[in-house]
């Protein structure tokens, strides 16, 4: 389900101005050389153009020919490359290990990429390794209380990330001498500070989907597994993955093309951003409160107890919410026995006792605390094919400048997996709330509707929840890409971020063709 990322719909970095209003942001780390022009000048300060680290970063040349797709990857059956990291998120500074295994022995080598826009390129390289020895590594083992299948490789690769790395979504492109190719995702971590949005990548669920080795007899995810046979069953799914193994096929991890086409499109818009993992909100490492605002660019499916708290706890202390994809908050997860072990997601996909034990992880909404409860909607259903959104409350600031009345359809967008705001759920308190679209689709034959939510806090905290999986492809992918889709997402960061256009930010869309 992963396709080639453009960057349609992306603005130039160039001519564009923000007036700030809210909490400021602190200019507390090396690649933060002043955003504030005039401080101490009472009123809302000035942010300067491009003076932000990802702003500068992304005024870089670009890696030309850049791609995701048309490689000659490695098969998880034959093993010809395939490699996993240390760690799904690392600090400047600090050193990353690539555990590679290669059949048969020959030499490989790794070349690293900064996700972003640079100028439509997608991608900065920013070094690449030296050509090693690498051998064929042991195979994995599973284990036999939880079906996880995990590897103990050997340590291959070693990369100092540099002091200077830019925080950001960066994929390493393993190589061998013969000419195969194999993925693998990281993200590197920002310095502690103040203001901004922070963009959480979903890497425990990408983890949930990963059926690595696609070898018909081992590989399973917490969807799939087998039985000593090549058939695939729900029946042997594993209750527990491991990030100690390689992602299968490509080594992007599923539909992680739609984070990095929304990392794409939004770096080209100029924002403070820094980033983080699944991980990194549970082990406490990043605090989302000292954000403006925390996006969810994708399928954020696998939360843990404490990443919920450090969400919530972050809204009420006013830091808004963005929820771009559908299905999220959805599993209860934990990590290793006694939920420290970042690298053992736990989820039995069980609601209800087994011998006498309730257990763990069951979905949230069957906790006492529905996801409705946080995202002001929740997951419904599955779509089947491609729906369009149907636009509501057109008056609000939301759709500004996107020339939609209500009624109004915008093709492609309700796609995968669809949210709705449920009945009789409840919710948050609120002190505004809407409904920004009402679309209807069907599922094996069944009408269903999808809901596109939003919902201001008490502590004055926006949070949105998009409703479906369609909605960042409608941002990046030139198939689907709409531009009334575009300009009402940039409206929403503009508002959680505190930034209103200035008059140099010209409009995307005037009036949109309606289709």
């Amino acid at each position: 389900m992963i396709g080639a990322v453009g960057a349609a719909g992306a603005a130039a970095l160039v001519g564009v101005g923000w007036r700030l209003e809210g909490r400021p942001a602190a200019p507390t780390d090396p690649h933060y050389p002043g955003d504030l022009v005039g401080a101490g000048t009472p009123g809302p300060a000035q942010r300067t153009p491009g003076r932000f680290p990802v702003a500068l970063e992304n005024s870089q040349p670009g890696a030309a020919g850049f791609r995701l797709t048309g490689h000659r990857f490695g098969t998880d059956r034959s093993g010809e490359i395939s490699g996993y990291a240390s760690a799904t998120s690392i600090a400047p500074g600090e050193e990353l290990v690539f555990r590679v295994s290669v059949a048969p022995a020959q030499q490989y080598r790794g070349t690293v990429f900064r996700i972003g826009h640079y100028g439509g390129a997608g991608a900065r390289m920013m070094t690449q390794g030296p050509w090693l020895d690498g051998t064929t590594q042991p195979a994995p083992t599973v284990s036999a209380e939880t079906g996880a299948v995990s590897c103990a490789w050997s340590p291959g690769w070693r990369l100092r990330i540099g002091p200077d790395w830019v925080s950001g979504q960066y994929l390493a492109l393993l190589s061998t001498a013969s000419g195969h190719h194999h993925w693998v995702p990281f993200v590197v971590r920002g310095p502690a500070r103040t203001g901004g949005a922070l963009v959480v990548i979903p890497t425990s669920t990408y983890q949930a989907y990963n059926q690595w080795p696609l070898d018909g007899r081992t590989g399973a995810s917490l969807y799939y597994g087998h039985a000593g046979t090549s058939r695939r069953s729900t029946a042997h799914r594993s209750r527990a993955v491991s990030h100690d193994r390689p992602y299968a096929e490509s080594g992007l991890p599923h539909l992680a093309a739609d984070d990095i086409g929304f990392v794409q499109w939004a770096e080209a818009q100029g924002h403070d951003l820094t980033y983080a993992t699944s991980e990194d909100l549970h082990a406490g490492r990043i605090d989302p409160g000292r954000h403006q605002a925390v996006i969810f660019p994708g399928h954020d499916e696998y939360w843990s107890a404490r990443m919920r708290t450090a969400v919530v706890t972050a809204r009420n202390g006013g830091t808004s919410l963005v929820f771009l994809g559908a299905n999220n908050c959805y599993w209860r997860i934990r990590y290793g026995v006694d939920d420290h072990d970042e690298r053992l997601v736990r989820c039995d996909k069980v609601d209800k006792p087994h011998n006498g034990v309730v257990p763990a992880t069951p979905k949230w909404r069957k906790t006492g605390s529905p996801e409705q409860h946080l995202i002001g909607s929740q997951y419904v259903s599955v779509v089947d094919g491609r729906a369009p959104l149907v636009v509501r409350a057109s008056g609000h600031w939301f759709w500004a400048g996107t020339g939609v009345r209500d009624g109004d359809s915008i093709p492609d967008v309700v796609w995968g997996e669809a949210d709705q705001r449920m009945p009789g759920v409840g919710g948050p308190r609120a002190v505004e709330q809407v409904q920004l679209a009402d679309s209807p689709f069907h599922r094996k034959g069944t009408a269903q509707r999808q809901h596109t939510q939003l919902y201001r806090a008490r502590s004055g905290a926006w949070v949105f929840a998009a409703g479906s999986l369609g909605w960042t492809r409608a941002l990046h992918d030139p198939a689907i890409a709409d531009p009334r889709v575009d300009r009402a997402t940039r409206n929403l960061i503009h508002r959680v971020l505190g930034e209103v256009p200035a008059e140099t930010d010209q409009p995307a869309v005037a009036s949109a063709a309606r289709r």
